[in-house]
């Protein structure tokens, strides 16, 4: 046992650790003499469950004690609590404890298959959490523990410790089975990747920690992040490709994309659903329209205009209501461009605020905002040709004729020789963001091949990291190279210079899209993409991190594990380097 308090360390546990192993599962071994004991921790599919499996390893027979004190809490996952907070009731039938922090809070349910459950009832006080402290946030909580698991044990002997939100009635044989299905479940999803790799596998059991079932829908959906984030419409979108096509799993990729689909309103798709299951929220801009990429990915992959032919009708809206006007400013102007944005709104995915008010409102047209419009519009172009309706191809070829025109009319600056990021009423921000490589990373054409060249080349010597694009340059005033200090540091910070891995992936495939596709080009995608791969074996071992620090080293910060992240390594680690892609050529333009 070891844990850090306010003091320093209670308890050194740490010191007796021997291994440790990632797959199957996490595995700690510790060494006490001639005695080894195995740690190993998973979760039931499908289920608020978690196991500890814990194998003594006693070839001499000796009589091994095993004292288990679990610490709980009852709370949101941005609180902590102290004594009395809760009363915490505490009942004991048999094996499987019960245990409420108050009349009427969700339950939680403790279990041994094997020992004596016996009622404790004492507080751990003034545990400290230095991530916590750093985040400028309460570091200190006292855990309360309910009972005390008493275990003896000789021999080879397994004794497996569970909590979950169910009813638990462990049993050897019951945990066995559940290990294999999981075992079995894990390795079906490898190979059902038709890419076998060692990267590409560890990358596919990564995604798979993302993609659960909305309760309330019964569909699955995707988690933008860990440990804090829930299902947020534009990273489920972005991710998509990465985290469902190219692992295989198509059906998944159906229901998420119904999924958000089905909750369009007003033309716009649901920016988050919050943890409450109280109704989603609207506020974004480019969720509606990075559907329109995600569709096309999912058609490349699979063949099937079936989803997209259901979902015309939606998908008609959102380009109408784009067109004629939304909600939060968001409309077409004259010009062809959509023009967004309300006071104290940031509606982009630069969408971090301090004090009510928005870091980077982008107020007006965002560069990649217009890009995603542009390749709608085309898309529908070819949605509408399929389907037979030959007015509204007309309609959409015109209208994303006139969109590039404006696009590539306004938003170049031929100064700096790259994109503006906003444009508004005759105001033209000069930032160099990584928001322009979309302009070039998407599969249809906005700019002629020199001005292509000439925003890869300023991303290179601006923005590109080890571990991603920053989200502004170091020339900036504005830039803050590392994300760290209290929530309202962190948060000015958040898109001010820190560097993010989705925008990452479009760049890949921007310069793959530019540069001949022979030896030396992938040799450069390879280098690329190696840091992540070095990153599996790091920090969060077998994930990618949220966000990462502008300046050297680049440290990781955010959540430790992040959709988008996974879900764009994956997806440029096979078609960027690997140079798999889908079987289904679409042509847009």
């Amino acid at each position: 046992f070891a844990s850090q308090t306010v003091g320093g360390y209670s308890g050194h546990g740490f010191n007796y650790l021997h291994e440790f192993r990632r797959f199957p599962f996490p595995l700690y071994t510790f060494r006490l003499e001639d005695v080894f004991i195995r740690k190993e921790i998973f979760m039931v599919n499908g289920s608020n469950t978690v196991l500890i499996r814990y194998q003594v390893l006693n070839e001499n027979n000796r009589q091994v004690n095993l004292l288990f004190y679990p610490l709980v809490t009852c709370r949101d996952y941005h609180w902590t609590i102290r004594q009395n907070d809760w009363p915490f009731y505490t009942t004991i039938t048999g094996q499987q404890v019960i245990v409420e922090a108050y009349a009427g809070a969700p339950r939680l349910y403790l279990a041994a298959d094997s020992g004596k459950a016996e009622k404790t009832g004492f507080w751990y006080y003034d545990v400290f959490y230095e991530a916590e402290a750093s985040r400028g946030l309460d570091p200190v909580e006292d855990l309360y523990c309910p009972v005390r698991f008493a275990v003896q044990a000789r021999g080879n002997q397994v004794v497996t410790l569970g909590a979950s939100t169910g009813e638990l009635h462990l049993t050897q044989d019951w945990v066995v089975r559940k290990r294999g299905e999981e075992i079995a479940r894990m390795r079906s999803l490898v190979e059902a990747n038709r890419l076998r790799d060692d990267y590409l596998d560890v990358l596919t059991l990564a995604a798979d920690d993302f993609i659960v079932e909305r309760r309330n829908t019964g569909k699955k959906t995707i988690i933008a992040g860990y440990p804090w984030f829930s299902d947020w419409g534009r990273d489920a979108m972005i991710a998509l490709p990465g985290l469902t096509l190219v692992t295989g799993r198509f059906d998944d990729a159906r229901q998420i994309i119904g999924s958000f689909i089905a909750h369009e309103k007003d033309g716009l798709l649901p920016n988050m659903f919050p943890d409450d299951a109280t109704p989603p929220a609207y506020n974004t801009v480019d969720a509606a329209l990075w559907i329109f990429w995600t569709l096309y990915k999912y058609v490349e992959y699979t063949g099937d205009w079936g989803l997209a032919a259901d979902f015309y009708p939606r998908l008609q809206e959102i380009i109408a209501r784009y067109g004629s006007g939304t909600r939060y400013g968001i409309k077409m102007d004259e010009d062809g461009l959509v023009s967004q944005g309300e006071e104290g709104l940031a509606l982009t995915w630069m969408d971090a605020r301090v004090k009510g008010q928005a870091v980077t409102p982008r107020r007006g047209k965002p560069v990649e905002v217009n890009a995603l419009w542009h390749f709608a519009l085309r898309f529908m172009a070819l949605l509408a040709r399929r389907l037979g309706q030959v007015t509204w191809l007309g309609d959409y070829q015109a209208l994303a004729d006139r969109v590039r025109g404006s696009f590539t009319e306004k938003f170049w600056n031929d100064r700096q020789k790259c994109l503006y990021d906003v444009i508004d009423h005759g105001e033209k921000d000069a930032s160099v963001r990584c928001n322009q490589i979309i302009a070039v990373s998407l599969p249809v054409r906005l700019l002629d091949r020199e001005r292509e060249l000439a925003v890869v080349r300023k991303v290179w010597q601006c923005l590109y990291t080890t571990y991603g694009l920053r989200s502004l340059s170091p020339e900036s005033p504005q830039y803050r190279g590392r994300y760290e200090g209290n929530e309202h540091e962190r948060d000015r910070a958040y898109h001010q210079g820190t560097v993010w891995v989705w925008p990452w992936g479009h760049f890949v495939t921007a310069v793959n899209r530019l540069y001949t596709a022979d030896y030396r080009n992938r040799q450069l995608v390879r280098r690329m993409i190696l840091p992540f791969l070095y990153h599996l074996s790091q920090q969060c071992i077998g994930t990618v991190a949220e966000i990462f620090d502008g300046d050297p080293p680049h440290a990781h910060r955010g959540c430790f594990a992040q959709a988008w992240s996974v879900g764009e390594v994956l997806r440029v680690y096979a078609e960027e380097f690997l140079g798999v892609r889908g079987a289904y050529k679409i042509e847009l333009d």
